[in-house]
């Protein structure tokens, strides 16, 4: 599985100005709503989450904090019981799901990598997509991308659809989406391309740096729940729609990835080339 990377100053940072966890659970009493073997200790949902996976998850001064604490917390709330985090790869965290030692797993799971390491899918709690970003008082078209100097990450979907289309001869391979996005500031690259989700956290650190277009189709990030545990699936997927209904994971996202535009699921692995001109606003 392919991962994100950002430096640990950066984190530091952009994770503090963000920290606390939305549906956080309170010193209420809780009433559990599912109990063993649904889940593998009684009162407590266990839930693996990658800590070096920001703005998914991140630990910074022992505050462990992003989407995956909030969405996992909220879910917990919802099912009455108490969050135990569990520090975990998504490696690690499929084999955790396995054999048992936790309940679920959150972490840049998509319907493809849950099919292929056998896990259930449980539903989704956000969507992702390859994007492009610009600095603000230029104007950037899909149509003239292979003009420009493209600042990407090896090994990223976006990197990907970038090299079949342009070759990596013509890109500005760099060890992260901040040193992509560091480049656009230096003006060493035009544009930067990467995850949409990563690249609008790092605009908080980037006041001058922009969302362009989408690179390439939206595609969804769930919940990964054992393939033996149908009964608890089915809870989380209902959860999970429970807190979308309720504009709750909508709020989560808002809240670490900012005004980034909804994503858009299209029929093609590219965006068309018919795609409007984005036209971006001086920085005042």
């Amino acid at each position: 599985m392919r991962r994100r990377i950002i430096t640990v100053l950066a984190l530091g940072a952009l994770l503090v100005s963000v920290s606390g966890c939305v549906g956080a659970i309170s010193a209420t009493t809780l009433t559990p709503k599912v109990s063993p073997p649904v889940i593998g200790k009684e009162g407590v949902l266990s839930v693996a989450v990658d800590l070096s996976y920001p703005p998914f998850a991140g630990s910074v001064k022992d505050q462990k904090a992003g989407i995956d604490v909030d969405v996992a917390a909220a879910v917990a709330e919802q099912l009455g019981l108490k969050l135990e985090l569990v520090d975990a790869t998504p490696a690690v965290a499929m084999g955790l799901i396995k054999d048992g030692s936790v309940d679920l797993m959150l972490g840049g799971l998509t319907v493809e990598s849950a099919v292929a390491s056998q896990v259930a899918f449980a539903g989704t709690y956000i969507s992702d997509a390859p994007a492009v970003f610009a600095m603000k008082g230029g104007v950037v078209s899909i149509g003239a991308l292979g003009t420009k100097r493209i600042a990407v990450q090896k090994g990223t979907l976006a990197y990907w659809i970038l090299v079949d289309k342009y070759g990596e001869s013509s890109l500005l391979v760099v060890p992260s989406f901040d040193e992509a996005f560091k480049s656009v500031k230096a003006g060493t690259a035009d544009v930067a391309a990467g995850d949409a989700l990563l690249g609008a956290y790092l605009m908080r650190g980037y006041t001058d740096i922009q969302f362009a277009f989408q690179l390439g189709s939206a595609y969804p990030i769930g919940v990964g729940v054992s393939q033996a545990k149908p009964d608890l699936e089915t809870q989380i997927r209902s959860v999970l729609d429970k807190l979308s209904s309720q504009g709750v994971l909508q709020t989560i996202r808002s809240k670490w990835i900012g005004e980034l535009p909804p994503l858009k699921v299209t029929d093609t692995s590219g965006a068309s080339e018919t795609s409007p001109t984005v036209e971006t606003t001086p920085t005042p």
